[in-house]
């Protein structure tokens, strides 16, 4: 009796264990840490980017990076594109200028998200999953009529997707990657390039500024800018540097929203920039003017060649293409043979 006794004592801290253990297993699968039983995917709304006619982004809150460290944006930034005559346009809050690849690849996205598993068939409290009024929000109209309201909230504990819910369904979970390529932010989908060009276009760049003059030249034989023979101010450059000049200058991007030009008040002529291209075999020539404004002495802004946008680039940026121009000068003219 003694003995048995001390067996069942020693089978009480085992035994504890075991019931701690599986009340662990319990909350786990309750909170989806386990995805043994996830549902076949499914497409999250079961339509293509070709049906979709207008989208409202509104970016929300809620933090989808992932870290933990709070929210994603300031404020609640609302966005709303319609498709006109088979192109993509913002009408609010202004019709920005868009950058039609990604425009393309965001709706693509939308359209082919998957939902990996159903969290809750009928929930009563969103706020949970983060789907309140944090939640980055996106309001779909499609072809035939039907409205699409699409929220994505807060991650799951196992961290690898987001609660996201359709027109008050089920919370559903999707993939971080996909909810990544959903949940973009208006900048993301604007084109934020000022300057309109093609490496391989370009015939001639002329800029005339107080702080630099120049004119890079490419002759006319050759499909690209590599086999392109490059002048500058009428000396011999390789095509890696003339290349890299002219990269430079188009990948140059503004850090904010592009304002109205004529939003732009007591500007100062900065410097200007003449770009020809040629584009199906016609010469096209475009003049972007750079300006400064005793406002914002750190930004200098792009007027478009419509005059219509103004992109404010950061001066140190430019400073540093201007900088590496008239490096190129020097080099070519120590280079050239002494008379």
């Amino acid at each position: 009796m003694v003995e048995a006794q001390t067996g069942m004592k020693k089978l009480i801290p085992t035994m504890v264990v075991v019931v701690i253990l599986i009340a662990g297993w319990v909350y786990a699968a309750n909170q989806n840490y386990f995805r043994e039983e996830e549902a076949e995917q499914a497409k999250l709304l079961g339509i293509s980017s070709a049906d979709i006619q207008a989208i409202t982004l509104h970016e929300g809150t809620e933090d989808k990076s992932g870290t933990g460290k709070g929210a994603g944006t300031d404020s609640d930034a609302v966005s709303t594109l319609e498709l006109k005559d088979g192109v993509w346009h913002m009408t609010d809050p202004k019709d920005y200028p868009l950058n039609e690849y990604s425009v393309g690849s965001w709706l693509d996205a939308v359209s082919s998200a998957e939902q990996e598993m159903v969290v809750e068939e009928s929930p009563k409290d969103v706020a949970k999953y983060g789907l309140g009024t944090a939640a980055t929000r996106l309001d779909i109209k499609v072809k035939d009529g039907r409205d699409f309201k699409l929220a994505i909230g807060s991650q799951l504990p196992a961290g690898d997707a987001h609660y996201v819910q359709v027109n008050s369904g089920a919370v559903v979970a999707v993939k971080n990657d996909a909810v990544a390529n959903i949940a973009l932010t208006r900048r993301q989908l604007l084109d934020t390039t000022p300057f309109n060009m093609d490496e391989s276009n370009v015939r001639t760049l002329e800029w005339e500024g107080e702080e630099s003059s120049w004119m890079l030249k490419a002759s006319a034989e050759g499909d690209t800018a590599s086999e392109h023979s490059w002048t500058l101010n009428g000396k011999t450059i390789k095509a890696e540097d003339a290349i890299s000049l002219s990269s430079q200058i188009k990948n140059l991007t503004t850090a904010d929203d592009v304002r109205k030009a004529s939003d732009l008040k007591n500007a100062i002529p900065r410097s200007t920039l003449s770009a020809q291209q040629q584009v199906n075999g016609k010469a096209v020539t475009g003049v972007y003017r750079l300006l400064t404004t005793s406002s914002e002495p750190d930004t200098i802004w792009v007027i478009t060649p419509d005059g219509e946008w103004a992109y404010g680039l950061d001066a140190a940026s430019l400073k540093e293409v201007e900088k590496y121009a008239e490096k190129l000068k020097t080099s070519t003219a120590s280079s050239e043979p002494a008379k």
